[in-house]
């Protein structure tokens, strides 16, 4: 029997795939959270969504500076995964209370989170009014990856990349 649902739809279209998403304020301070809702929309030209809610800090860097990286990291930074998702880069220095290294991009000042395997770095194409969120489309303008993890176009089993399942539920890729 079906059963209809009238809140968190979206949950239907879970596991995603988690990830930091960093960026950039115009003085040069990075900034990174925890992300679960992305996409990729072409691959000709490559370009990518990312949402994120109006009110978050990491909503008006974007807006500002006009870039971001999804950084894609493994289940080993769980722990930077809760805290970057719990606390706002407004008021806290997020890489410094996950642990997080900073390593420099190849296109794009928003920073790239070490020990991630794999990175997108975007420039700002369209911002999209959503709801509560912005889409913000990305052109991307390097994409890098760890090859231990990803063999011929996808991720091996190893890579163990966290998966949001809803809530504060996380599944790993096996």
């Amino acid at each position: 029997m079906l059963k209809e649902i009238k809140s968190e739809i979206y949950h239907l279209l879970h596991p995603k795939l988690t990830f930091l998403l960093t960026s950039i304020d115009k003085n040069g301070k990075p900034n990174v959270m925890t992300c679960a809702w992305a996409t990729p929309v072409s691959d000709e030209p490559p370009i990518v969504i990312v949402c994120v809610s109006k009110e978050h800090h990491t909503t008006k860097l974007i807006r500002q500076t006009k870039e971001f990286v999804i950084n894609i990291p493994t289940k080993k930074l769980l722990p930077a995964i809760w805290i970057c998702g719990k606390s706002s880069g407004r008021d806290t220095d997020k890489f410094t209370k996950a642990k997080l290294e900073i390593i420099n991009g190849k296109k794009v000042k928003a920073p790239l989170i070490k020990n991630c395997i794999g990175y997108i770095e975007c420039r700002l194409w369209k911002a999209v009014d959503a709801g509560e969120c912005y889409a913000f489309f990305g052109k991307v303008l390097s994409a890098s990856v760890d090859d231990r993890y990803f063999k011929k176009g996808q991720w091996t089993e190893k890579s163990e990349i966290p998966l949001h399942l809803a809530g504060s539920k996380i599944v790993y890729f096996k």
